[in-house]
């Protein structure tokens, strides 16, 4: 398989800030891939990005969208206004960020539709890097190996509250993709397509095992290409939930209540996704101009959403 090396032009900056709503509905004959950019510390720190790197990612997401692959991009807020939750017979533990090791935290991600795991990479591996001129980035296969229910988001403009990220972190179960009980699923599906009626849930999908996944790093100007299965099973995402509430309180009482098809024990990260409003030096006139370009593109093309309001990933 091919790796196209990073453009020139965009091998200097590299992690996703944010808006970008996808306006492509799943398309047949295709696969679903999430790209995971691993955090980094200049991402946990909240700095600035400077304007080559802006340039960067408008013209990266905008390449996706394009070429008909995007479905989603977020951009996730530093772990310091996060909290992970652990659920288990009825007691919630909660641990409230920042959380250690930036490398093992998501700093953002895109969902793609895409003919093969192989363009999949293609993508991956030109994501900016970062200001540090690294990069990496997690291809996982997107699905529940026992099969759920696609997530149909109420279209609500104009709909207040802040947007989370809820965010399943794996197990020896998960990863080895033991079969859950029906029963479970028809609850989950059942719990999420009420909860998108409602306008709170705004999509849901899970991941597949990572010996299904790789990831493509960018260091000291080298690319490398790593195939799964990984060892550190509790660094990784099995799935997640995106959700509306109208405060961090309300998001982890929903995470809470989520009647998940694993556990227990369940263990959840709960992460803030970036609005528009969130600051002027992520959301610029390009960025701006960027998103309405896609939404653009998407509805001359009789294209309509199904996830909702859908940010950019660092």
């Amino acid at each position: 398989m091919s790796i196209p090396p990073f453009p020139a032009h965009q091998a200097r900056e590299g992690r996703f800030v944010g808006t970008i709503r996808s306006l492509r509905p799943h398309l047949e004959n295709t696969m679903r891939y999430m790209l995971l950019r691993r955090s980094d510390p200049a991402h946990e720190a909240g700095l600035p990005i400077s304007p080559a790197r802006r340039a960067a990612l408008v013209a990266y997401t905008g390449a996706m969208a394009d070429a008909g692959i995007l479905r989603a991009c977020e951009h996730l807020l530093p772990s310091a206004s996060g909290v992970r939750l652990s659920i288990a017979n009825g007691r919630v533990t909660r641990t409230d960020g920042p959380f250690a090791a930036a490398h093992a935290l998501i700093a953002g991600f895109a969902a793609i539709d895409v003919a093969s795991k192989g363009e999949a990479l293609e993508w991956a591996a030109r994501w900016p890097p970062g200001e540090a001129g690294a990069a990496e980035v997690e291809v996982r296969l997107s699905g529940c190996p026992d099969g759920c229910a696609d997530v149909h988001a109420a279209e609500q403009p104009g709909a207040s509250g802040q947007r989370y990220a809820i965010l399943l972190r794996s197990s020896v179960d998960l990863e080895n993709e033991i079969p859950v009980a029906r029963a479970r699923l028809d609850a989950l599906d059942a719990h999420n397509a009420a909860e998108a009626r409602a306008g709170v849930l705004l999509g849901a999908d899970g991941l597949r095992s990572s010996a299904l996944a790789t990831r493509v790093r960018l260091a000291s100007g080298k690319l490398t290409v790593v195939d799964g299965p990984f060892t550190e099973i509790k660094e990784m995402i099995a799935g997640y939930w995106l959700i509306r509430a109208p405060s961090l309180q309300d998001a982890i009482a929903w995470a809470t209540r989520n009647p998940y098809p694993v556990g227990p024990p369940v263990e959840v990260e709960i992460r803030q996704l970036a609005e528009l409003h969130d600051g002027a030096a992520v959301f610029t006139p390009e960025l701006r101009a960027a998103e309405q370009h896609m939404r653009t593109h998407q509805l001359d093309a009789g294209m309509r959403a199904q996830l909702a309001g859908a940010p950019v990933p660092r």
